[in-house]
C-alpha cells in the first residue's frame, strides 16, 4: 500500500462512474439507445457530448494501466489464463443473464414483443444476432474487446517488460513522445473512421477498434514508466487548456456555421488531428489532475475499486429495466435523471454487496478474484 499509486484506483473508479450518468443521459437524447423517455431533452445532448469523445477512450487506457502491474507477477500464459477468468467468463454469463432484460424492456417499449420475460427468454438461444435477435453483449463489447485485446497485446507486452523497453526515455524527450502519440490515432481516425463506423461487432469495427486498442497500448506504456507520470502531473494544466479550446472552439463554430462535412481530404485530415488531440490531451488532463488531488487511500475507494467491475457489469440492465417504468410518468426530466441516477447506483451496491461481495461463486462470475480482498 505504501507504493501503490492510490490516483491510478481513483481514475479507475471516476471513469467507470461516469459511465452510470452517461448511460442515464442516453435515456433523455435523441441519440438511439435501448428504450427511451416519453420526452426527449436536448439539454442533456450538451453535457454528454462534452463526455462521449473520450469517456471509453479513458476506460481502455486505465484499463491498458492496469495491466501494466498485472503482468509485473505473471508469465505471459499466466496472464491470458487470468485475463480469459476475469473477463470471458462474465462476459459469457452476462450475455445470457444480464443482457437479455435489456432487450426484452426494449421489445416491450417498441410493441415488438408483448410477452412475459419467460416467454421472452428462450430466443436468446436461437444465437440470431441483436437487433433482429436476442443474442447479443450490448455494453458488454467493452469487456470482449478487453479480452481480445489482452490476447493480441500479451506478446508486445512481455517483450517490452523481458527488454527493459522505455519507449518513452530519455525523460527529457518525454513530454514531446507523449505529443507525438496522437499521430497513430490520427492517421486511424484518417484512414478507417469513414469507412468503418463504430459497431461495437468486433469484425466489422475496424476504426473503433483500433483507435480502442491504441489507448490500451499507450496506457500500459506509460504505466510501465512512472517518470512519465510526473511529467503528465506537471503538464495537467496545458493538457487541460488545450483540449478544452479544441472542444469549446468546435462545438462554438458548428452552433454558429454548421458542421464541415468530411468529404475533403484536408477537413478530414483536420479533424483527425484536433479530434485527437482533444481526446488524448484529456486523458492526460485526468490523470495528471488525478495524481495532483487523488493520490491518498481511504476506505471509500478500496471498496469502490473492487466494485467497479460488478457495477459496470450490472449497471445498464439496471438503467434501462427502471427507466423503462418511469418513461411515461407524469414528472420532470431532471427528477427522472435523479432516479435513474440513485437507483442504477443503489440496486447495483445491493446486490454486489450482498449476492457478489460475499459469494466465491458469484464474485467468479462477475469477474472478481474468489477470495474476498
Amino acid at each position: 500500500m505504501k507504493n501503490r499509486q492510490h490516483y491510478i484506483d481513483w481514475i479507475r473508479v471516476i471513469a467507470f462512474g461516469i459511465l452510470i450518468f452517461y448511460h442515464s443521459g442516453m435515456f433523455f437524447v435523441s441519440w438511439d439507445w435501448h428504450v427511451k423517455n416519453n420526452v426527449i431533452a436536448n439539454g442533456f445532448t450538451v453535457w454528454m457530448e462534452f463526455f462521449s469523445p473520450w469517456r471509453l477512450s479513458l476506460l481502455f487506457f486505465i484499463s491498458g494501466v492496469g495491466v501494466s502491474f498485472a503482468m509485473k507477477s505473471r508469465t505471459g500464459l499466466q496472464f491470458i489464463g487470468e485475463r480469459t477468468k476475469r473477463l470471458l467468463l462474465p462476459l459469457i454469463f452476462g450475455m445470457f443473464v444480464i443482457v437479455p432484460p435489456q432487450i426484452y424492456f426494449e421489445r416491450l417499449q417498441t410493441h415488438a414483443f408483448a410477452g412475459s420475460y419467460a416467454d421472452f427468454y428462450p430466443s436468446v438461444f436461437k444465437f440470431v444476432p441483436y437487433p433482429e435477435g436476442s443474442f447479443s453483449w450490448h455494453h458488454l463489447w467493452f469487456v470482449a474487446y478487453l479480452w481480445v485485446f489482452s490476447l493480441l497485446a500479451a506478446p508486445l507486452f512481455v517483450w517490452i517488460r523481458k527488454q527493459n523497453i522505455q519507449i518513452l526515455n530519455p525523460e527529457n524527450t518525454a513530454f514531446i513522445k507523449l505529443i507525438l502519440l496522437i499521430l497513430p490515432l490520427a492517421l486511424t481516425y484518417i484512414f478507417l473512421r469513414q469507412d468503418w463506423p463504430t459497431t461495437h461487432n468486433l469484425t466489422a469495427d475496424w476504426y473503433n477498434f483500433t483507435v480502442s486498442l491504441l489507448f490500451f497500448i499507450y496506457g500500459y506504456i506509460i504505466a510501465y514508466q512512472t517518470f512519465v507520470w510526473d511529467i503528465i502531473e506537471q503538464k495537467r494544466k496545458l493538457f487541460l487548456s488545450v483540449s478544452l479550446c479544441i472542444i469549446i472552439s468546435s462545438k462554438t463554430y458548428d452552433a454558429i456555421f454548421g458542421a464541415i462535412p468530411e468529404d475533403g481530404l484536408v477537413i478530414l485530415v483536420l479533424n483527425g488531428f484536433l479530434k485527437m488531440t482533444h481526446v488524448w490531451f484529456m486523458i492526460l488532463a485526468i490523470c495528471g489532475f488525478a495524481k495532483y488531488y487523488l493520490n491518498y487511500h481511504n476506505s471509500f475507494v478500496e471498496y469502490a475499486n473492487q466494485a467497479v467491475y460488478p457495477f459496470y457489469i450490472l449497471h445498464q440492465t439496471i438503467t434501462v429495466t427502471i427507466g423503462f417504468y418511469i418513461a411515461d410518468l407524469a414528472i420532470g426530466v431532471i427528477t427522472k435523471f435523479i432516479i435513474l441516477v440513485i437507483g442504477t447506483f443503489g440496486v447495483s451496491f445491493l446486490i454486489y454487496h450482498f449476492l457478489i461481495k460475499p459469494f466465491f461463486f458469484m464474485r467468479v462470475l462477475f469477474g472478481l478474484k474468489g477470495q474476498k480482498t
